[in-house]
């Protein structure tokens, strides 16, 4: 490495023949340094998907279920924090009872911060398993532009950032890109009041989970009607911008 030089490393997975080392990452984590490369090889051909406009899902994300899709299907909140509460808390107090400056101590943070690693690394797997299950059935997604920074400082912050919506949003948006596909914001106004069905506004509260719509009589969960609406707004976003395209050309 650069102004350092040679480094030991616990390598994960071998440098396969032919691929370029480009760019060395060093990060240092609560169990130690991870070193991330970033390979190049001009052999390996470009693959264009056969994108298809009409192959669009809405998603919704919540703390019950972590996504509910336009078609219905449901994955359930991990709550991976909400799991380790407990080894988190035994943990914390082993840092309390230990005298400051101490060996002991060091010792008792590392563990903690070990511990959350752990729970950070496994939602961030969950998220990649997701993100790839979403984007092997569909060519667009759909998701709510939400300000997640000022959701996270709500009474709810624990269980939102439990979630992880903004990092799963990131990877979602990442790998679509890799594999030429698309991600699409939309405006999250009034997507749980607005019936999916006629439009009319019904307006009920967080703890009302079924969407009962007094004018077409639309019956269904809030979750689903809202990943309708996103569905709905992603498909009306994703014509204006190919309207747009056409029109520079």
């Amino acid at each position: 490495m650069s102004k350092i030089g040679d480094v030991k490393v616990i390598v994960h997975r071998q440098i396969p023949d032919g691929f370029d080392i480009k760019t060395v990452s060093v990060t240092k984590k609560a169990d130690g340094y991870y070193v991330t490369l970033s390979l190049d090889d001009q052999t390996v051909p470009t693959i264009k998907h056969d994108f298809d406009v009409n192959n669009i899902v809405g998603i919704d994300v919540g703390l019950i279920d972590f996504i509910v899709t336009s078609d219905n299907e449901r994955i359930a909140a991990p709550k991976f924090l909400r799991k380790a509460e407990r080894t988190l808390k035994s943990a914390q107090r082993q840092v309390s009872r230990r005298k400051k400056g101490s060996n002991r101590r060091k010792k008792a943070i590392k563990k903690l911060g070990i511990q959350h690693k752990k729970v950070a690394d496994t939602r961030k797997d969950f998220h990649f398993k997701t993100a790839k299950l979403l984007l092997n059935k569909y060519d667009v997604i759909a998701v709510e532009k939400l300000n997640i920074k000022g959701l996270a400082k709500s009474r709810l912050a624990k269980s939102i950032n439990d979630a992880g919506w903004g990092q799963f949003v990131a990877i979602l948006s990442n790998k679509a890109e890799n594999a030429d596909l698309k991600v699409i914001s939309v405006n999250p106004n009034g997507t749980s009041q607005e019936c999916s069905s006629c439009g009319q506004k019904v307006k009920k509260p967080l703890s009302q989970r079924m969407h009962n719509c007094p004018v077409c009589h639309t019956n269904l969960c809030r979750d689903l009607n809202a990943a309708i609406n996103i569905k709905n707004r992603g498909t009306h976003g994703l014509k204006a911008q190919n309207m747009s395209s056409l029109r520079s050309l």
